[in-house]
């Protein structure tokens, strides 16, 4: 390991999340998962590290319904509320509304292995999108089809991406390129 920035003399107990520069346990402060220096800048990108001690449930500032926050979604900073779909800022109390972009359906399905590969394809590229139904789909499926939906400015590109994705009903393949190989 390497020495301390501010230490020679010290061995580096860990490196700063922000800077990425290695500390002495005595030069660093914990907050939540990372390590951070004490630079101004770094203690800046401390400051507006959400924890798991944000509260997880919040109300929405538009329709008023009670929204759990899982921690995937404390990360992201960002949460769509299932009831009036308003992007809400949770970094700040009380979440706030912010504008938001228009969303066009790119595609739906009831297969949930198929909204997880696709969701990895949009993921892998940068595609701004949520899915609208995902959860319901795990209560009572086959009811209605969970949609992905994606930034108007990125829909051409999302339909370029999962242009040549095979959808699967209940993971079963009724490609019949398949049996014609077997014979």
């Amino acid at each position: 390991m390497e020495n301390c920035v501010n230490h020679p003399d010290r061995e580096a107990f860990s490196i700063c999340f922000n800077c990425g520069k290695p500390y002495c346990q005595d030069c660093l402060t914990e907050s939540g998962e990372y390590y951070y220096c004490k630079e101004p800048a770094c203690i800046i990108a401390k400051s507006k590290e959400i924890t798991s001690e944000l509260n997880v449930n919040i109300v929405c500032p538009f329709c008023q319904s009670e929204i759990q926050i899982d921690q995937i979604e404390q990360k992201k900073k960002l949460v769509r509320c299932p009831e009036c779909d308003s992007l809400l800022n949770i970094t700040v109390n009380p979440p706030e509304i912010i504008k938001d972009k228009n969303y066009v359906q790119v595609l739906s399905s009831m297969n949930q292995g198929d909204l997880g590969i696709i969701k990895s394809m949009l993921d892998n590229r940068g595609i701004d999108y949520f899915v609208n139904g995902e959860n319901f789909l795990s209560v009572d499926p086959l009811i209605q089809p969970a949609r992905i939906m994606v930034s108007e400015e990125q829909l051409e590109e999302a339909k370029e991406i999962i242009k040549d994705f095979e959808l699967n009903i209940f993971g079963v393949s009724f490609n019949q390129n398949d049996e014609d190989e077997d014979q």
